[in-house]
């Protein structure tokens, strides 16, 4: 089935995905980090002592993850998906109104949970439960609110800083939650009972948490798998959240880095696309080892050149290790662990990912405050990719045995 014909379709659940996906730019790193300033100024805090509130807001929020990522296996989407929306118009309501530093940490945690976690977590687990043979196709299309949000909202925001408060806009992002976001999801979801085709009983007799851990834990792949799933939003998050020191210390201006955040979402966009059709035709284990070579080549890119068309292919090669990820990701646990356990398996995974990203801030935010250049940053970024992914390639031969 062709995109056109796919989305015609099934838009108005692709539509749901795709809304998600783009609120949960709210809990995003990217978009928290335009406001990192004034929270500096605000709250009286330093580069690591914000990047330690910030690991810990990560780290609180995973630990409720697992436990609330399963219930989209047990519930009925349209309610599972209200919770999500709320949990994150609380968060933003409550940034808005936050006064003291608990009263941030608390808001940090409400947007890392509801708007990184759960948020893209409700969408891509309903594509792979909801879609088999068109998958990877419904996955690349669910994605596009990823790219569509970094694109278009932090230049937005960053015009609103300049005529409001960043507490007001804070405001503004609640009522925008309010009076767009839920309305519109509820009309998309509202006849959508289950996500899985079985019937109420079949979801009672869903294996339990605990045994899904269980399978997951013991196939050896895992522990191939997670270095690779690991690296692209762990290192994302720690260059990104300080990006205007990086920038400055690589000789580039706020400008252009911002600019370069369209190469980003472009790449991202288009790269998404492409790797749904690929996913379908040749299965995510096939593609999954080639993930992380982009990212490392933009990597080692910034590291060598200075100059400022080099900012674009920084970004924009880290665009496209990020659209195979978010697609391939959910295909691949799809394919190994089935699809009946998928909201189980993906939360699990997604808090291994959240834990990995909130040692990020501090680990960067550590080394910029000691005088660690951003050379020796990138340095470390590049090892530790290329060590990943040529793990992940010893797993290959396993996948294709189990084919």
């Amino acid at each position: 089935m062709t995109y056109l014909a796919f989305v015609q379709k099934e838009k108005r659940l692709l539509s749901f995905a795709v809304s998600f996906t783009f609120f949960s730019s709210f809990g995003q790193t990217f978009l928290i980090s335009l406001f990192v300033p004034y929270f500096l100024v605000a709250f009286e805090l330093s580069n690591a002592s914000f990047g330690t509130l910030y690991s810990a807001a990560t780290l609180t929020g995973a630990v409720a993850l697992p436990w609330l990522g399963q219930w989209i296996d047990r519930i009925p989407l349209r309610q599972y998906s209200m919770y999500v929306a709320f949990g994150l118009l609380f968060a933003s309501a409550l940034m808005a109104v936050s006064w003291h530093i608990s009263m941030l940490f608390l808001a940090l945690i409400m947007l890392r949970l509801s708007g990184q976690g759960l948020s893209g977590h409700t969408a891509q687990a309903t594509m792979a439960k909801k879609f088999d043979g068109q998958r990877g196709k419904a996955l690349s299309i669910s994605a596009l609110g990823y790219p569509l949000g970094e694109a278009l909202l932090p230049s937005i925001l960053a015009a609103m800083l300049i005529a409001f408060s960043w507490r007001t806009i804070w405001g503004l992002i609640a009522a925008f939650i309010a009076f767009i976001f839920i309305p519109v999801l509820w009309r998309l979801i509202r006849n959508e009972k289950y996500v899985e085709t079985g019937t109420e009983a079949d979801a009672k007799e869903l294996p339990t948490a605990r045994e899904n851990y269980r399978t997951v834990f013991s196939d050896n792949r895992t522990f191939f798998l997670l270095p690779a799933i690991l690296m692209p939003p762990f290192w994302v998050t720690g260059l990104f959240l300080y990006q205007i020191a990086a920038a400055e210390a690589l000789g580039w201006t706020t400008t252009l880095i911002a600019s370069a955040f369209i190469a980003f979402a472009v790449s991202r966009i288009l790269m998404g696309l492409i790797s749904g059709p690929l996913i379908d035709r040749f299965s995510a284990q096939n593609l999954f080892p080639l993930m992380l070579v982009p990212m490392t080549f933009g990597i080692l890119i910034a590291f060598f050149f200075e100059a400022n068309w080099a900012a674009f292919i920084y970004m924009g090669m880290i665009g496209v290790t990020m659209g195979l990820a978010t697609t391939i990701k959910a295909a691949l646990f799809t394919e190994i662990y089935g699809a009946d356990k998928i909201g189980t398996v993906q939360s699990l995974f997604g808090t291994i990912m959240v834990l990995s990203t909130a040692l990020s801030p501090f680990l960067v935010g550590w080394m910029l405050d000691n005088s660690i250049t951003i050379h020796t940053i990138l340095l470390t970024a590049v090892i530790t990719c290329m060590l990943s992914g040529l793990l992940s390639i010893f797993i290959l031969p396993a996948f294709q045995k189990n084919r």
